[in-house]
């Protein structure tokens, strides 16, 4: 058995332990504690998860466009450099007000998942 890139290779099975949503509130978890760029936030998680997870630029850009598309976060300020801008983000109201429900919400998926994760001591 091991564990890389979010996944679990359980004999011939892939099995995500990378819950499916978990990118955007965490990338606004992130940002609310301070502005970050995106290739910090790729960083930071995959530092805070003990290299389970690194998140790609593919999913991480694309997931910080729609969170500024929608008002949750914005731009802060930006450098060129060398052809490429770099953008910093920082949490708007309307994306501290999601955070909390998503903290809320997360508490009962939490305890859900304790009950959840029972299913593997029956296997």
């Amino acid at each position: 058995m091991s564990i890389t890139s979010g996944y679990c290779k359980c004999g011939p099975f892939r099995v995500s332990i990378v819950p499916h949503g978990l990118l955007k509130p965490y990338i606004l978890r992130l940002i609310s504690k301070r502005p970050m760029y995106g290739f910090e936030i790729m960083e930071q998680i995959f530092e805070k998860t003990g290299g389970m997870w690194r998140p790609g630029p593919a999913a991480t850009y694309t997931t910080l466009e729609w969170l500024e598309r929608n008002g949750y976060i914005k731009a802060l300020d930006s450098e060129n450099r060398s052809e490429k801008q770099r953008k910093q983000y920082g949490i708007t109201e309307k994306g501290s007000a999601a955070l909390t429900d998503y903290i809320d919400a997360s508490k009962m998926i939490a305890n859900r998942m304790k009950r959840f994760g029972s299913l593997y001591e029956d296997l």
